[in-house]
């Protein structure tokens, strides 16, 4: 959990809040920031978001208020769910900048780039013909498909 920084509240909010209801009254695509350079942005999930997974915009809404899992080779990563699951329809804050653990497809290596990958959420280490890469791999990960690997994600 983070306590963030939020310019439109006078109190800090927790990066883990999910809700059915817009608790906090902030607008949609709202930044809010955490020690270390982290970066969030406040959402609304169009599907079940496993913690961890890597993020997307759906294609029949308006960015924000559909965010779900990566389901394709070199989708466009916009964020991560960082630790905490959304259930479809939550409210909440994703991770788009900074260090933050995500799932990927297999052992990563530490200074690889991580794209998406076939696999719904997870990411993969990037192929040359990646387009779209999601950060850089901080920390090699073996289990990265279970645990996640430590990835200083790149977003919007």
């Amino acid at each position: 959990m983070a306590n963030l920084s939020c310019p439109h509240t006078s109190f800090p909010v927790d990066s883990t809040w999910r809700s059915q209801t817009n608790t906090y009254g902030l607008p949609l695509g709202t930044r809010a920031f955490a020690s270390g350079g982290r970066e969030y942005v406040f959402v609304k999930a169009g599907a079940s978001i496993a913690a961890k997974d890597a993020l997307r915009f759906g294609l029949s809404a308006a960015g924000y208020d559909d965010v779900r899992p990566t389901s394709a080779v070199d989708q466009y990563v916009v964020g991560a769910a960082d630790g905490t699951a959304f259930s479809s329809g939550d409210f909440g804050f994703m991770i788009v900048k900074g260090p933050t653990t995500v799932l990927a497809t297999d052992a990563i290596t530490a200074g690889a780039s991580v794209a998406s990958s076939a696999t719904a959420g997870l990411l993969v280490a990037a192929a040359d013909t990646d387009i779209n890469r999601a950060g850089v791999v901080l920390v090699t990960a073996a289990n990265a498909d279970t645990d996640g690997a430590t990835v200083f994600i790149n977003g919007i």
